[in-house]
């Protein structure tokens, strides 16, 4: 609870220091108590470190972006966003904008996903984990390319976040289901291969069916396959079933194992990959 809670329900001021003093309210943040314990849930420490900026501030960054579904990495860095200066908080990384875009998920005031994916754009250092995190984002529906460039178009300066998130939807969004379809993706964007679709229905085939990558013009689907979900007398027999779907469309599907993507082996999954393509 806030201070101003406590004081609205008829707490004075000496006995919150009295209720502190005997265990049963817990200073969690500057101004912000938990009542009877004093450990909190995941969603209870994001409020708290809000709370503790004020009633004006919202969750971001990798936390903001854990509440809304489209980050599973680490959050032990909490940041929370405000417009006005204000003092460091202990536990907390207070961001200064200039204006905040504000959304309420389970009960935690968060910056948009938008905002949120603007922010992180100019803090992330891995590529591969930006490019999820936007995917993912896109994937869950928490945003949609449209809404991403209209915040993108709406900032006030042309900064290197700005251009890291036009870069990643240059060409349309590339979402992906694992990580290593990411890796293909990464392979495909550094070879400057024609353009191409991901998770796509190849037209003229039953309605189930779903390439990992596929070359429209070309007529080209590429299938990923791991050891772990492919290496099995069902998947094999099931992959080679849908394969024969798609050539019978007139098509081509060329799989590859996971040890294409290794940096050993690139060099000759461009040229298995060029040949295909004719």
């Amino acid at each position: 609870m806030r201070w101003e809670q406590l004081i609205a329900i008829g707490f004075s001021r000496a006995a919150i220091s009295r209720w502190v003093a005997m265990g049963r309210l817990f200073r969690v943040g500057r101004g912000v108590y938990a009542v009877g314990r004093r450990e909190l849930s995941r969603n209870g420490r994001f409020l708290a470190a809000v709370w503790s900026v004020g009633t004006d501030a919202a969750l971001t960054g990798f936390a903001g972006a854990t509440l809304c579904g489209f980050w599973a990495g680490k959050t032990e860095l909490i940041e929370v966003a405000v417009t006005r200066k204000v003092r460091p908080r202990p536990g907390v990384v207070v961001v200064r904008v200039k204006d905040l875009h504000v959304v309420e998920r389970h009960g935690v005031p968060v910056t948009t996903p938008e905002q949120t994916i603007l922010h992180l754009a100019g803090t992330m250092y891995s590529d591969r984990h930006f490019r999820r995190l936007v995917h993912e984002a896109l994937v869950q529906e928490q945003t949609s390319l449209s809404a991403l460039l209209a915040e993108v178009a709406a900032a006030p300066k042309r900064t290197q976040a700005v251009e890291r998130v036009e870069r990643e939807l240059a060409g349309g969004a590339k979402p992906t289901r694992s990580g290593l379809e990411d890796a293909l993706v990464e392979l495909l964007r550094r070879g400057g291969f024609p353009p191409f679709d991901t998770s796509a229905h190849p037209p003229g085939t039953a309605a189930w069916v779903e390439v990992d990558v596929w070359f429209p013009r070309q007529r080209l689907a590429i299938e990923i396959d791991g050891d772990r979900y492919h290496d099995t007398p069902y998947r094999r027999e099931f992959d080679a079933y849908k394969d024969g779907l798609v050539r019978a469309t007139g098509a081509g599907v060329l799989r590859l194992d996971e040890k294409a993507v290794t940096p050993s082996n690139e060099a000759r999954t461009r040229e298995r990959i060029l040949f295909e393509l004719g």
